[in-house]
């Protein structure tokens, strides 16, 4: 499946992001779905030029401090991009992100915001591998950076071209 314009991911560092990493690769290998880089989407499929974005990505987190992100559960669903994801608590200041990147980008009529971090795009696996998993998820992340990522194309091409600092 192929992915449209640019998107801006919260991501995880150090230990949390290597271990995600990991998982992400094996169940890639195990299932038969691309890599990718662990991340919790703010906003998907802007389209606007690189620059753009990237200016208005920085206007948006303005100061704004590291963001602890929580992990509440392990689910699957029939849908590609979120096929195994864990679920990311909704909390106000993760709220305020995504509406200030949905108002700078004039995106009023998008679908209900769900965070979440993937771990499979594709089909779903068996509910046994959900099961499997669950005792060997991380609690979360603070996330220290926002990435933007081209998300142009297949899954396989996307790419960061800019990282910004939660300070």
């Amino acid at each position: 499946m192929n992915g449209v314009g640019f998107s801006l991911w919260l991501v995880p560092a150090g230990q949390v992001r290597r271990r995600l990493a990991a998982l992400i690769e094996s169940l890639a290998r195990r299932f038969g779905g691309p890599v990718f880089a662990p991340h919790v989407t703010v906003l998907a499929g802007v389209r606007e030029t690189e620059r753009d974005v990237a200016a208005r990505a920085e206007q948006i987190l303005g100061g704004s401090s590291p963001l602890p992100l929580r992990f509440t559960g392990l689910e699957s669903a029939d849908t590609y991009f979120r096929a195994l994801h864990l679920r990311v608590e909704t909390t106000d200041a993760l709220l305020a992100l995504h509406r200030a990147a949905r108002d700078a980008f004039a995106r009023r009529d998008d679908p209900p915001y769900v965070p979440h971090l993937s771990l499979v795009y594709g089909a779903p696996p068996p509910a046994a591998v959900v099961e499997e998993l669950r005792p060997s998820t991380p609690d979360g992340f603070e996330a220290r950076a926002l990435d933007v990522y081209s998300t142009e194309g297949p899954v396989e091409r996307w790419h960061r071209v800019r990282r910004l600092r939660l300070r």
